[in-house]
């Protein structure tokens, strides 16, 4: 029995389902070298950072049962923590880090992103005391402006990297700051990345991955210099900007769920909740749910979303509070308490989804279900 009264509903179906569709779309012709021969396929690395955008980490455990190449992860904290849950897939670290993680990062057997020297100096002299070898990834900055070696400084870079005997550059990558909204620069992105690939092949110089591909790069981005694609969000069922979804079938698969606590009738003029920002200017029906923004639901929603009771549109009045909203229900035929609340997700024919929050607090659907998701109990639908 659930006991709780609000929850996120994560439906581990939806994200395996959304794994296998961007398998069919990474899965095109390739002339990088370093993909297997006969292949014809880019390979995926699902990142499942920050909690899996609030979703859990159960989405690991789905993901390695769908043989998934590689997993993508913020820092070491989350690194470690994959690990201790029995993940063995390979791990690349997103982040660059100090020189004091180092032996961290080789003892659980992590892939770090490198744009230090001393980051990466710190890394071989370990690795050679444990007469290992270990595979680095280096960032290379083509535009983003924060982690990273400028692209124009990144061949001696990575020459200097490797004559280090106790670590193999593995691969390289980027990142595309404005894919869902400037082609040109994102294109040209691409086109200094390749320029830099060929120049370290000119000198025998070969990395087996080369990568920049978020979700958006991955729909919008053909190429074939990016042989490893990184998507994120679309694996949790969202889309980076509107219109995909006419060309990508993906399935949300975060959902919040809560239940009338409180009902009361409101006479006209009555107010509702701190500022008395929302006045009454009709007799009116209303409820009171346990979601405020210490569960994620943000205070910039007040008085704009929209909440589904009995498959219908009711509005949050007045301001979110630390934990509880209150919402229009006179149009609902008997309302009663414990009566079940879609926050996000679908309900009958009508749907809150991630996008329609973020446009209304003027922030981007990521943000939303990190969250919610992080905050919120969370209920698994089994894959």
């Amino acid at each position: 029995m659930n006991k709780h009264l609000t929850w996120a509903q994560i439906d581990l179906s939806a994200i395996r389902h959304n794994f296998r569709v961007l398998q069919r779309l990474a899965g095109i012709p390739t002339a990088t070298p370093g993909v297997a021969a006969g292949s014809g396929k880019v390979k995926i690395l699902a990142v499942i950072k920050a909690d899996a955008y609030g979703h859990g980490m159960l989405v690991a455990k789905v993901l390695v049962k769908e043989k998934v190449d590689f997993i993508g992860l913020s820092n070491l904290t989350e690194g470690i923590a994959l690990r201790e849950a029995g993940i063995k897939t390979p791990v690349l670290l997103f982040e660059t880090t100090l020189a004091e993680q180092a032996q961290n990062i080789i003892d659980y057997e992590l892939t770090p992103t490198i744009c230090t020297h001393e980051l990466a100096a710190a890394l071989n002299r370990y690795a050679q005391k444990r007469k290992r070898v270990v595979d680095i990834h280096v960032k290379v900055d083509t535009g983003m402006g924060r982690l990273g070696v400028w692209h124009e400084e990144a061949l001696d870079f990575i020459k200097k990297l490797s004559r280090l005997r106790n670590l193999r550059v593995q691969g390289i990558c980027t990142h595309f700051p404005s894919a869902d909204t400037d082609q040109a620069f994102t294109r040209r992105q691409i086109r200094d990345l390749e320029n830099l690939v060929s120049r370290l092949k000119a000198g025998g110089l070969h990395a087996l991955y080369v990568h920049a591909a978020n979700s958006m790069g991955l729909v919008g981005y053909p190429n074939k210099i990016l042989n490893l694609a990184r998507p994120g969000l679309m694996l949790y069922g969202l889309y980076p900007r509107p219109g995909l979804e006419e060309k990508v079938n993906l399935r949300p698969a975060m959902s919040i769920h809560s239940k009338i606590i409180f009902l009361k009738r409101i006479e006209k003029g009555r107010s509702i909740s701190y500022g008395r920002t929302f006045i009454a200017s009709r007799p009116m029906t209303v409820a009171t749910l346990p979601i405020g923004y210490s569960d994620g639901y943000l205070r910039g929603l007040s008085g704009k979303a929209d909440v589904l009771v009995g498959g219908q549109r009711c509005p949050v009045l007045g301001r979110v509070t630390m934990d509880q909203i209150v919402v229009d229900v006179s149009k609902i035929k008997n309302p009663r308490l414990g009566m079940p609340v879609v926050i996000l997700g679908k309900q009958g024919k009508e749907e809150v989804c991630a996008y329609e929050l973020a446009q209304l607090v003027r922030t981007i659907n990521y943000e939303i279900v990190c969250s919610l998701g992080s905050r919120l109990p969370r209920l698994y639908k089994k894959a």
